[in-house]
Order: C-alpha cells, then structure tokens, then sequence
C-alpha cells in the first residue's frame, strides 16, 4: 500500500518524477506503443537518472511492489508495465553520447533507434 507519505519521502530523493492514477499525465504516461495493453500500475517513477533507478527499486523493495520497466514503451508484449505495482519509466532518459577519441558510445536506456541515429550522424 502506497502512503502519500512514503511518496513524498521518495519524491524528495530523485530528480525525476512520480505520477500517481490522479495526475493529469497518468494515462498517457502509462501508455505504451501496443494499445491493446491497458494496465494501471499504483504509482510511476519517471527516472532521470541512474540514481532515481536505484531509489526506486529501493522503494519497491521496501514497500513488497512488483514492479516493471518501461525503456521506449515499444515492448510489443506489455511487460514493460504492470497492474497495481510500480512503473519504472525510464523514456525520459534518451541521451546518446558519443566519444570519438575511444570510439565508444553511451546510450540511456530511454533512447530510440532515432536518438542513436541522430547522435552518430554527426
């Protein structure tokens, strides 16, 4: 059972942001790529960073949620979201960085073929 007290503690350690059922922004948060998937998690935590990853499972943890991961919102099967648990949003997170010295690239787990492309065209 989520409190608006665990929530507020909660809000008060990321960056990101929680969207609850009440929110104006809760349905199309929620929503995915396949609409046929129409689950309803408790609460969202829109990550943006790694560390609102980590304080959200945390809070899962604590609080005995099963919980989900929503990349793009492209997982065809729905799994990326979860009925009456936690959702954990990570498609804010679209940074592509890319290191020509090392040859490397850095990808957010929120980033599209699109962001890839965008980011190495250059």
């Amino acid at each position: 059972m989520l409190t608006q007290e665990s929530i507020e503690t909660l809000q008060g350690t990321i960056k990101g942001t929680i969207i609850l059922p009440d929110d104006a922004m809760y349905d199309e948060t929620r929503a995915i790529w396949n609409a046929m998937i129409d689950k309803r998690p408790a609460a969202i935590i829109q990550c943006h960073t790694s560390n609102d990853v980590v304080h959200a499972l945390a809070y899962a943890r604590k609080h005995g949620l099963e919980f989900s991961v929503r990349g793009a919102g492209h997982n065809i099967a729905g799994n990326s979201i979860v009925d009456d648990g936690l959702m954990i949003d990570l498609s804010v997170m679209t940074q592509v960085k890319v290191d020509t010295d090392s040859s490397h690239i850095f990808v957010e787990p929120g980033a599209t073929l699109g962001d890839l492309d965008a980011a190495t065209q250059a």
